[in-house]
């Protein structure tokens, strides 16, 4: 039986799951080599990792270019480096191979995009526009400015490590009141705790409203999931219903891009920038037999939104913006964010 669930947590980003999630990597006493600690993680990635199929991996091609390369009296900084490589082979944000000295990134996902963010230019030019309309409530910047007539409400949320509160959001609100819309700019939020989505959406939504459909990896074969998790908005009476614009780029990761699906879900909602990073999968690991700790993603998550064939939406490579925009660095130059000005355009004309 399905349940709906309310907040998820971070280590598995759904309630419930968490005990689950625990028993399914448990490590069993493996002798501690090179080859032996390449063979454990290289089995528990196969049996375990949540997106063979959705990325076309073939994990035994993988083990036949890499297990040749490591031999049992190799150095540790020279192990490390090929597991390293094996495991950027996911192209997986979430997958780390951690030792005393070093934890492995797999960057390319914004590295190879257009920043489509100026922290400096936004503080200039829009938040410092009227000092007096600038505020800090908890992690979030908020202030409202005059467009032509029409009055913009502005929330800057850095990170979702930062912990947001009821009272933070009935601030906003409270600014807000007056506004013809509001801009949410979560560009360059590399994600954290997934109970914040909630937190923040829920003052947007006016009727309980699906975020998304969670699936957990339960066996070796590579379509062994568990039944779909729900996560839910909850509504409240004094929802603020007029135009949000949704600001994201590629190093909007993991717990932003679960923000970004859940708040497409609402009518007056539009996604704008660039694609997210992606992180749809969350990730959970353990421990290799030499002491080095592992995580890799071990759920997949599916937005309610449906394609043509009437297959709901696997994102977890960016969640797509509903208006596809790069910053212009001309109008940047002359102190124009043009990602957000087209938030603003939104607001005035719902276009």
């Amino acid at each position: 039986m399905k349940r709906q669930l309310i907040l998820a947590g971070l280590t598995v980003l759904l309630v419930g799951l968490g005990a689950a999630c625990r028993k399914l990597i448990i490590d069993k006493p493996v002798e501690n080599t090179p080859t032996s600690n390449f063979e454990y993680l290289w089995s528990q990635i196969h049996d375990k990792y949540s997106f063979m199929d959705y990325k076309g991996l073939n994990w035994d091609a993988v083990h036949a270019k890499y297990a040749p390369q490591i031999h049992d009296n190799m150095s540790s900084l020279a192990f490390f480096s090929v597991m390293e490589d094996m495991m950027n082979e996911l192209k997986d944000g979430h997958a780390n191979l951690m030792s005393p000295y070093r934890t492995s990134n797999y960057f390319p996902i914004f590295l190879s995009s257009p920043v489509n963010y100026n922290d400096n230019l936004i503080l200039r030019a829009y938040v410092l526009r009227d000092p007096k309309n600038y505020y800090r409530k908890g992690p979030l910047t908020l202030t409202v400015w005059d467009t032509l007539g029409v009055k913009v409400g502005y929330m800057r949320y850095n990170s979702f490590q930062s912990t947001v509160s009821d009272s933070d959001m009935q601030f906003a609100l409270q600014l807000f009141a007056q506004t013809n819309g509001v801009i949410i700019d979560v560009r360059s939020n590399g994600g954290g705790s997934p109970d914040n989505i909630f937190v923040i959406a829920k003052y947007f939504c006016a009727q309980k409203t699906l975020a998304y459909t969670s699936f957990l990896k339960s066996g070796p074969g590579h379509s062994d999931f568990t039944e779909g998790e729900e996560a839910w908005i909850q509504s409240t009476s004094n929802a603020y219903t007029k135009r949000v614009a949704l600001l994201t780029n590629r190093s909007s990761y993991s717990a932003t891009s679960f923000f970004t699906v859940a708040m497409r879900n609402l009518p007056q909602v539009k996604v704008i920038g660039d694609s997210t990073g992606g992180g749809l999968g969350a990730p959970n690991g353990g421990q290799l037999p030499n002491g080095w700790g592992y995580r890799f993603s071990v759920t997949q998550t599916l937005s309610p939104e449906i394609d043509v064939n009437g297959n709901r939406y696997n994102w977890e490579s960016g969640v797509p913006p509903h208006i596809i925009i790069d910053m212009d660095p001309v109008q940047a130059a002359n102190g124009f964010d043009s990602i957000l000005e087209r938030g603003i355009q939104y607001i005035i004309n719902g276009n």
